[in-house]
């Protein structure tokens, strides 16, 4: 298989229940439950994704997937490889292709599905998204766990689009933990506010996920997510100019908001328990997104 068999991250759901090993969970709470049932899951042997619904306080149809990729038959999937392989002929597969995979610009469109629903400035309100409180041991919901930052270096317009945490503080405010001063998304913010400017910063939830496996790669500065997600898709991601900021948005992204980074804002952020079972840091002053813009899809799904 040379392209993977899905536009979007619903499309790829679609692959996944075909395979028979989504499971769908209805009236769950955001607030622990979310992350225990997840942990639960990930932990059998069949380690189901799961896809909630009717989330306890939100609007039927406002959705969470998590489990996305952790097994190798899902990873395979989502790399567009057979995946009816073996783990060790899958791995074998992604090496030989991983080594000669051609590049694909992004594509620019006008039509974006995102923009089905939208609210600006005093209209945004974060809480209308089921933003999971994973573990109890966490300083507050986060709904940016599986989330892409998309950042223009304002030097040389190169484009940035990683993972980075981020957790809901309020109506329309969320922090980004860049983990590090190195992290590419810091080093393009630090250049805005060294300018005494705010950096405008575009959050996609629900990314596709060839973008997801792309967001989470450590690719060289100046080098593109959005041309490494096409590679692995084996055609191009179709964006838009997102309408606050102007930044390349996927346009079938099930979310996305937009704001800028203010020079010196911050608030406290974490701590979160990773994904290796541990807290890698206590609470900390992190860079505050003021969020004047919200686009979703109708009946949007976060990727957790």
């Amino acid at each position: 298989m040379s392209r993977a068999p899905y536009a979007d991250l619903r499309e790829f759901i679609a692959q996944v229940d075909a395979l028979g090993v989504l499971r769908r969970i209805d009236g769950a709470r955001s607030h622990l439950e979310l992350g225990a049932i997840t942990e639960v899951a990930a932990g059998r042997a069949d380690c189901p994704a799961l896809l909630f619904d009717s989330i306890e306080g939100h609007a039927k149809g406002f959705r969470v997937f998590t489990n996305a990729t952790t097994t190798p038959q899902r990873a395979a999937l989502a790399l567009g490889i057979d995946p009816a392989l073996r783990p060790l002929d899958a791995l074998k597969e992604w090496k030989a292709r991983r080594s000669t995979l051609a590049m694909h610009k992004p594509r620019t469109i006008k039509a974006a599905l995102f923009l089905e629903n939208t609210r600006h400035g005093a209209n945004v309100d974060l809480g209308l998204f089921p933003a999971p409180h994973w573990h109890k041991g966490d300083g507050g919901p986060f709904i940016g766990s599986g989330s892409i930052a998309v950042m223009r270096d304002p030097d040389t317009g190169w484009i940035n689009a990683s993972i980075y945490r981020m957790q809901v503080h309020g109506r329309d405010r969320l922090t980004l933990q860049f983990d590090h001063q190195g992290r590419h998304g810091a080093i393009i913010a630090r250049k805005y506010w060294e300018r005494g400017t705010p950096c405008p910063v575009a959050v996609v939830n629900g990314p596709d996920p060839a973008l997801f496996i792309a967001g989470f790669e450590y690719l060289p500065e100046g080098a593109s997510e959005y041309e490494f997600a096409g590679a692995i898709k084996g055609q191009p991601i179709d964006v838009v100019a997102g309408p606050v900021t102007g930044l390349p948005v996927p346009a079938r992204a099930e979310m996305v908001l937009e704001g800028h980074l203010h020079p010196g804002e911050t608030l406290p952020e974490g701590p979160f328990g990773e994904f290796t079972g541990y807290y890698a840091s206590e609470k900390r002053p992190s860079p505050a997104m003021r969020v004047e813009a919200m686009h979703w899809r109708n009946d949007p799904i976060l990727l957790g």
